[in-house]
């Protein structure tokens, strides 16, 4: 499968996209680089603003209120002022952490993973801001993990995929949509031998998983029971997430970096950085607005 150039750019560490149905552009944040994106493939135009801090996703309220993952946790971005307001802390005893990936599910609950700056094994988790709870306050899902990305859910399957980046492991938990609750977890992918790194993930309307693979520079998709369907190769090394979007969700666009890369590396892959696109033959949905 052939991949197309969406956006031409040199992010530090592309992440999280994020696909706004209601008004037709890409969300997207660069972690190092310390900015959040707004792309408009219609017109080619891509805006951005300077958060002053490593920021691990985007996403938007119900309200239309733009909210961050900054280091310690959840605030609101006012992008006409560039001010940042604290919503809900993760993890704030832990500054040797910062926040990671993060999504809403279909109730409108926002979940976001966590990883240590230095990469520490099992100093990890995943948290979920809830809603329908009065205060603002997060919730530790699931603990003893290093690198955190995703989630992504199967809301008629009962599942939630969660990736251990440093440990090469995707993870598949028995998942109530209704009420949140996780369950049992089962190693669903396992690329530990190959050195391939799991990454930001999405499900298609078919139930399939998409993973970003870092070090592999392809896009993989798993069918539900966790073999692998077909890959998406890229010229990049380092893919790191994927979200549906455009008409029906009918397209999918890769984030990439070159954070991670060598020097010689960066210069012999220009494109590490930018956005990709592909039509993969199948659709898959626009993301949840957090509901709170």
């Amino acid at each position: 499968m052939t991949v197309e150039l969406a956006l031409a750019t040199r992010a530090q560490h592309a992440e999280g996209p994020m696909w706004d149905a209601a008004t037709q552009v890409l969300w997207w944040v660069d972690i190092t680089g310390h900015r959040v994106h707004c792309f408009d493939p219609q017109t080619n135009r891509d805006c951005s603003w300077d958060t002053g801090c490593d920021v691990g996703a985007v996403a938007l309220a119900a309200d239309g209120d733009i909210i961050l993952a900054v280091p310690n946790g959840f605030a609101s971005f006012d992008p006409a002022s560039g001010q940042i307001t604290p919503l809900a802390d993760v993890e704030a005893d832990m500054p040797e952490n910062r926040t990671n990936d993060a999504k809403c599910d279909s109730a409108g609950r926002l979940w976001v993973g966590t990883m240590a700056y230095d990469r520490r094994s099992g100093h990890a988790g995943l948290y979920v801001l809830d809603p329908a709870n009065p205060d603002p306050i997060t919730t530790q899902a699931v603990a003893g993990l290093t690198i955190v990305n995703g989630p992504a859910f199967d809301d008629e399957l009962g599942r939630m995929y969660v990736a251990d980046t440093a440990v090469g492991l995707v993870y598949r938990y028995s998942f109530d949509p209704v009420s949140g609750d996780v369950g049992a977890r089962e190693v669903f992918a396992d690329l530990s031998a190959t050195g391939g790194w799991p990454d930001g993930m999405t499900v298609d309307h078919e139930g399939c998983l998409w993973v970003a693979v870092g070090r592999d520079s392809a896009v993989h998709r798993y069918r539900p029971d966790g073999q692998l369907d077909r890959k998406i190769r890229l010229p990049v090394t380092n893919p790191t997430s994927v979200a549906f979007g455009g008409a029906g969700g009918s397209l999918l666009y890769i984030t990439t970096s070159w954070y991670d890369l060598s020097e010689r590396e960066r210069t012999e892959q220009p494109l590490a950085g930018s956005i990709f696109v592909d039509s993969p033959g199948v659709s898959g949905p626009s993301a949840h607005r957090f509901a709170g």
